[in-house]
Order: structure tokens, then sequence, then C-alpha cells
């Protein structure tokens, strides 16, 4: 978990979600990427607790949150946490996605769209829109580890004792990796190693992608219902995924902006989280200087 701060376990129905709640003042949900947890922002949480109350979970089934059969599609776990945030008090918020985080944060702001104040993707997208089905093809140059998470049971057995390699791959490879090679170190590694390694990890997390036929049908459900109109920042590494999910947000939101993070790969929350918290800061300060004139 976050650095120097203690982690809350909330209970909701059917649920317990292990997360940092950090800071005062306007409220900020930071959803942490695949294969991480709520750890990745462990050195955002401090840049921002000065100036936003920052929420920062375990996703459901990742870190020390529940492990639920099933749910795992992003609608249900949005939902989840739109729970999560009512529960703490906290009715209006910035909301930003790393990775699977901004998976979730899609159709939280569309069912939501009186919760959250602003919308961010970092180095993420909204699967089944624009042209993000390449992204799952390694022939059209998306990653192979869809298909590999995609496959019932194979990966829970291919991984057994060997969770801490499996990410150590997926962290420092040459292609979408870390860029910032220390941003991850041995510590990190345990942190998320130990969680994969946990009782039900490994399917639970490997869901995310088994999910992904539904959540391609559901947002493009939501999309036909009209652009967002919360304002939305999309942030793309200059050495990860870029800005190749950029078409699936201008899709669904009818206000855009994007931002590169120089000298970074995909894992921007811990490559450049200064870089990343003053981005954030900058386009929450234009939300709440619009709202208060409107």
């Amino acid at each position: 978990m976050t650095r120097g701060l203690s982690p809350t376990r909330v209970r909701l129905p059917g649920y317990v979600i292990n997360c940092v709640v950090a800071g005062q003042g306007p409220a900020v949900l930071l959803l942490h990427g695949w294969p991480q947890t709520a750890h990745a922002w462990r050195e955002v949480v401090p840049l921002l607790a000065d100036r936003y109350t920052v929420v920062a979970p375990d996703l459901p089934g990742f870190g020390a949150s529940s492990r639920p059969d099933g749910g795992y599609d992003k609608r249900t776990v949005a939902s989840t946490l739109a729970r999560l945030m009512a529960v703490l008090g906290l009715t209006r918020y910035h909301l930003v996605g790393h990775d699977v985080g901004g998976q979730v944060a899609y159709p939280l702001a569309a069912l939501y769209p009186e919760s959250v104040r602003s919308l961010t993707f970092v180095e993420a997208g909204i699967p089944g829109l624009g042209e993000s089905l390449a992204a799952a093809n390694p022939l059209t140059g998306g990653s192979w580890h869809f298909g590999f998470n995609m496959v019932p049971d194979l990966p829970e057995f291919l991984l057994a004792g060997r969770e801490r390699g499996y990410l150590e791959f997926m962290f420092r490879r040459d292609t979408v990796g870390l860029y910032v090679t220390g941003a991850i170190d041995d510590a990190a590694m345990d942190v998320y190693a130990r969680a994969l390694a946990a009782p039900g990890a490994v399917r639970a997390i490997m869901a995310y992608y088994r999910a992904l036929p539904i959540d391609i049908a559901d947002n493009r459900e939501l999309c036909a219902a009209g652009p967002l109109r919360m304002p939305a920042l999309v942030v793309g590494a200059r050495h990860g995924v870029g800005f190749g999910w950029l078409d699936t947000v201008q899709e669904a939101v009818a206000d855009v902006s994007a931002r590169w993070v120089e000298e970074c790969g995909h894992y921007v929350p811990e490559e450049r989280p200064a870089e990343l918290a003053r981005l954030l800061a900058e386009a929450w300060q234009e939300v709440e200087s619009r709202d208060r004139h409107e």
C-alpha cells in the first residue's frame, strides 16, 4: 500500500475494499492498473494529499480487496467503486484510471455522471471503441498478453509459484514496459508478487481480461447514449502506449485534451509521479475554476 499511509478496509455488500484515504480538499479517486495494486500510487498520493482528499483502492480482485467468484466486467466494478465513494461520503470527485483502471473509469463516469467532475485516462482507453480491438491482436501491433490472460485456467496453472517471474517479465520487457527501469524496484516487486501469489489472485486479475467481450458490448451501449460532458484528459507516455487509445476516448467524450509524458514508459504513476501529479492538479484546477464561474 502507499508509503507511510495506513490502509482502510471498507465493507460493502458482497465486498471488502482495501484502500488508502488521505488528505483534505476536493475528492479524487485513483484507479490503478494491471497487474498492480494501489501501491502503484505510493509516490503520487503524498503529492496530491496536501490539496485533495485522495482515495486509492485496490480494485476488486487485486491486493487485499475481496476476490469474488464473478463480477469483473468493468460496469460491475465501476458500480462497486461508486458505492465505495458514497460510503466514504464523497459524492463528487475527479476520477483517474491508469491502464485497466481507465477501463473501469469510463463506465463509472457514464453511469454516475453526476458524481464525476473530470475524467483522466493514463495510458488507458475504452475497449470496443475506436481502433481498440487492435490492442488485443499481436499481429496488428497489440500485446500477446490479452489472449494469454483470457484463456480459462491456463494462466492459473502456469503461473503457480512463478508469479514474480511473470511480473518481472511484464514490467521489464522491452515493449510497453518500464522506461525508468528502477521505478518498480525489488521492494515494489515484492508487494506485487505477494499480492499475485495470494489464493485466487491470478484467477481474479485474469478475469478483468476474460470480461472484455462483455465490456465491449457495454461500452458500445453506453457510448450510443451520447458523449460524456465532463472534461477528459488523456495522458500518454512517449515510450508506452502513448496516444494509441486516444481515439476511443474522443468517441465517448465531448471535451478531450491530451498530454505527453516524456522519458517514460507505460507505468506513469511510478515512473514519473511528480509530472503526473502536476498534470492532474493543473487539469483539476481548470475544472474547479470553471465550476466556480458557472
